[in-house]
């Protein structure tokens, strides 16, 4: 199974940390972030990782080479621009299999890939994305979700009747680059969602905790204490 990893944000609120690392090489219980992530994956027998590199790409591709070390196959494709998500994702498209899923190269969702995985071979849809609802919470949604069906989503508006947030992970059929607009440069969120959520082709998947990231320094500390806690636990 194959996982495709988003890393090539240029990190600006970690500045100055990020202006010789990237992102995704930022230490966090001993570990740069992106190893905790793929460990995390390789747990579920993902093991065919793609890193979608843009910024410092090199020194996220010389940390990981092939992947050998962690017992993983990695691959990769860089950007030699900011193309946004859907742009980097139409990039790697020859090097993506028939079903894979797409992750945040700064979030960690500790869910059960395989049960995902599972759900998802049972329908009919061109993409799954694991969402989390913000009722009771301070969390500005970004989707609506009704019955399972993912039927809305804004980026930059409010909308009322939005009910979920997406938490990070999504898993993908390769046909669904059928809906990519024309262009090299475009959003998922903004111009991929729409044209699947007309086309009646994506679906939600419920989780029932929201991600943790590595945004900024306090979030980062959070992660630490989450891993932690987990370390802890498994002795």
């Amino acid at each position: 199974m194959q996982a495709v990893i988003m890393t090539g944000g240029l990190g600006t609120r970690l500045r100055p940390v990020t202006y010789r690392i990237p992102k995704g090489l930022i230490e966090v219980g001993g570990r740069p972030f992106l190893e905790h992530l793929i460990l995390y994956l390789k747990k579920f027998r993902i093991e065919d990782i793609l890193l979608c590199t843009g910024y410092l790409g090199e020194m996220i591709e010389e940390y990981f080479e092939d992947g050998r070390r962690l017992g993983v196959r990695v691959n990769y494709s860089r950007e030699s621009k900011p193309l946004g998500t859907g742009g980097a994702l139409k990039l790697a498209l020859p090097l993506l299999e028939d079903i894979f899923f797409l992750l945040n190269g700064d979030t960690f969702l500790p869910i059960d890939f395989a049960g995902m995985k599972d759900d998802f071979k049972r329908t009919k849809a061109l993409a799954l994305l694991s969402v989390f609802p913000v009722e009771g919470t301070e969390i500005i949604p970004n989707l609506r979700v009704e019955e399972g069906e993912i039927t809305g989503c804004s980026m930059t508006v409010q909308e009322k009747d939005l009910t979920h947030v997406d938490a990070g992970v999504k898993l993908f059929q390769k046909e669904a680059a059928d809906y990519f607009p024309p262009g090299k440069e475009f959003s998922l969120e903004r111009d991929l969602y729409p044209r699947l959520i007309e086309a009646d082709k994506i679906l939600a998947w419920p989780v029932e905790r929201r991600f943790y990231d590595i945004g900024t320094p306090e979030r980062i500390k959070v992660f630490e204490e989450y891993l932690n806690a987990r370390n802890a636990k498994s002795r």
